[in-house]
Parts: structure tokens; C-alpha cells; sequence
């Protein structure tokens, strides 16, 4: 039976990659699901910044950028009339809430219904720090959204609080990784193992942007102190260095041994970057984490993660179950679960078996697809 093509037109706001973020990402992955299922919808991409480290900032460039973004927006909003409006809004970064008054004032003005994504955390606890006269705009072009969708039960706090009318969840999902990577997975041995000693290296991943928020630099505390206790235990960094102290901290961590840098990695080497993997440490502390889909490809792969208590995380990893989540900034007590998963082969089993079938469960792609589906069928 082929698929009817729907009536209702849907105006898109949002980053594609470049750069290869989670949001853009997944927002790339929502797009093609509605081109795939026929919606009627246009895209104005949202693409202010062609590096991950280069978010955030504001140059003359991205005024120039934001200036031609909101005539086109201005143009689909007269011409192709929607009847919604998808936007992703900031977290809690001033810059970004401003570019939001500039782009959502005229979706309110003009009495657009409006989608809120909520890829970003956070956008709820930047309003008492916002300037007198900022407070009644964010009022204006946040609250009272027609529809938001939060991608975990945490994740609900902003759209709360911007009291929208309508709140679903609907978490990210990934690919699953193709069966002829996995045919040649290295780690495969050494989950079979039954003898700690044996000599091989255990691997953990970090993968994202290399900032300090993002937690390379605990990262690299940790795997110093891991090391130092099991010398098997090195680190692998796939990511871009935000500034030249990161980038510092880890050309001295690859000169003392501790681990590899592997650059930004895409595609089937950044598959085989994971199924490498024995473990994924992820001691984010970014001010506008909220659901990392970077843990959910960890998941897919099997890995153990080892994270932060820290906005929606706690809603993808269960302490004990798939992995082990603790404080911010507590890097001996990551250290410690992190050795136990090197030399208890079988609690390395149970976690690693329980993160594959979580994310079978809960986080594949077909999943995310009827989810989007859906959702957008019912807007």
C-alpha cells in the first residue's frame, strides 16, 4: 500500500551536519524519516557553525548568516503559510536565547503554532540570569509552545517550565552497527576471556567534542589512574580538541601512553572505533547536555558506560545494570568501576549484554521512526 503523502505543512528550523553534533544529527535523521514517509515539509537549516568548537561563539559571519536565515524564514512563513513551526531552542548559553528571540518572534507574532525539539537541557535555568529586558522576550517566543517533545522523563523540566500545552517523549535511536563490522570486532576476544591477566589491551572510548565541559579532561584523569593501577587499561579519544588546553592535555596524555587520539571520526571507521571498545567513559558536565546520543551508539555496540549524574544521563544508565554513574568530577570513583570492568570478566559480561539489549529495546532507529512517525501524524 503506498504511503499517502500528508496535508499538513511543516516548516523546519534546525542544524544539519556539518558539524557531526548530536543535535544535527538527529535532526538530519528526523528529516530524512518525513522525506521518507512523504510529509510535506521545508527546511531552512540552522548551520551558524562549521566546526563543533566554533558553537556558541558569535563573529560577524553568523550575523551575516542570522540576518539571511530570518528573511528566508520570513519568506516560507508568508509564502508556504505552515501549519507548525519545528524549532530546537538553545540551552543555557545567552547567545543562542538571543538568536532564538530573533528567529521565533515572528513564528508568535504571526500566530504560527509551534514544535519545540528540546535537544539541548537547560534553557529553563538561564531565565533569573537573563537582563531585565530579556525576561519579557524569552516570556513571549518560549512559554506556551503548542507542542514540545523532551527525549527522557529528566528532560521534561524545561518544556515544564515554559508550561507547553503538549509534552511527548520520544528518545533518540541509532543505527545498528552492520553485520560485517561485526564479523571482525577485536574486542569479541576479549569478552570471551575468562583470564584477567591476559595481556591484551582494555580500551575506553571517549567520543564528542574534546572540552573541558564535555569531560575530556576527567577523562584523562581517569584513565592516569586506572593505568597506574592496570597497565592494560589505556584510553581512546575520537573527537576534536575545543581549545588548545585540551588539545594540550591530550598530546601530553598520548606522550605518557595513557591513549590514542583518533581525530573526528564518521561512518564505518567510527563504527570499528566502538566495537574496539571494551568501555565508554562519558564524564559530561556541558551546560547543555541532555539526552547524549553518543551513549546510545556505546549501547549498540555493548559497551559498559561509565558517566556523570548529570541531566538526562541518569535516564539512560542505570548504576549496575548497563554501567555505572557518579558524581561530577569524581574520578576515583569512575577509576574504580572502570577496574572493576577490566578484571571481572563476568560483571563485564552482565553490563555489556544488558547495554545491547537496552538499546535494542528502547533506542534503535526503526523505533525512533515510528515514534517520529507518529508524532507527526497526530500535529
Amino acid at each position: 500500500m503506498i504511503e499517502q503523502p500528508s496535508t499538513k505543512r511543516i516548516l523546519i528550523l534546525g542544524q544539519i551536519p556539518p558539524p557531526y553534533g548530536g543535535q544535527a544529527i538527529n535532526i538530519q535523521k528526523m528529516v530524512q524519516i518525513l522525506a521518507k514517509h512523504h510529509f510535506n515539509y521545508q527546511l531552512i537549516p540552522l548551520n551558524f557553525s562549521e566546526a563543533l568548537n566554533d558553537m556558541g561563539a558569535f563573529n560577524f559571519t553568523k550575523a551575516m548568516k542570522l540576518v539571511r536565515i530570518f528573511c528566508t524564514l520570513l519568506f516560507q512563513l508568508l509564502v508556504y503559510r505552515p501549519h507548525a513551526v519545528y524549532y530546537p531552542p538553545a540551552g543555557p548559553t545567552k547567545n543562542a536565547v538571543f538568536r532564538d528571540f530573533i528567529l521565533l518572534f515572528p513564528v508568535k507574532l504571526l500566530g504560527f503554532k509551534r514544535i519545540f525539539h528540546f535537544h539541548a537541557g537547560g534553557l529553563a535555568s538561564i531565565y533569573d540570569s537573563l537582563p531585565t529586558w530579556a525576561k519579557p522576550i524569552y516570556g513571549y517566543v518560549y512559554f506556551k509552545a503548542d507542542y514540545s517533545i523532551c527525549l527522557s522523563k529528566s528532560g521534561r523540566i524545561d518544556p515544564e517550565f515554559l508550561q507547553s500545552k503538549q509534552i511527548n517523549i520520544i528518545p533518540s535511536g541509532v543505527e545498528a552497527f552492520a553485520n560485517e563490522i561485526k564479523q571482525n570486532n577485536p574486542r569479541q576476544a576479549t569478552i570471551n576471556k575468562t583470564d584477567s591477566t591476559m595481556e591484551e589491551p582494555f580500551v575506553v572510548l571517549f567520543a564528542g567534542l574534546c572540552s573541558a565541559s564535555k569531560g575530556i579532561l576527567d577523562f584523562i584523569e581517569v584513565i592516569r589512574i586506572c593505568h597506574q593501577q592496570d597497565p592494560r587499561i589505556v584510553g581512546k579519544v575520537m573527537g576534536k580538541a575545543y581549545s588548545a588546553i585540551e588539545e594540550q592535555a591530550i598530546i601530553n596524555a598520548t606522550a605518557e601512553g595513557l591513549l590514542h587520539f583518533e581525530g573526528v571520526l564518521t561512518g564505518n571507521k567510527k563504527e570499528r572505533a566502538f566495537l574496539s571498545a571494551n568501555v565508554f567513559l562519558f564524564p559530561s558536565v556541558f551546560e547543555s547536555e541532555n539526552f547524549p546520543t553518543v551513549i546510545i551508539e556505546a549501547f549498540a555496540a555493548g559497551l559498559p558506560v561509565v558517566a556523570t549524574q548529570w541531566r538526562g544521563i541518569p535516564d539512560l544508565v542505570t548504576h549496575g545494570k548497563n554501567g555505572f554513574i557518579h558524581p561530577s568530577h569524581g574520578t576515583t570513583a569512575m577509576a574504580i568501576s572502570i577496574l572493576q570492568l577490566a578484571q571481572n570478566n563476568e560483571l563485564y559480561r552482565q553490563l555489556s549484554a544488558q547495554a545491547k539489549s537496552d538499546f535494542e529495546t528502547n533506542y534503535t532507529m526503526g523505533i525512533f521512526e515510528a515514534s517520529i512517525v507518529a508524532y507527526f501524524k497526530k500535529i
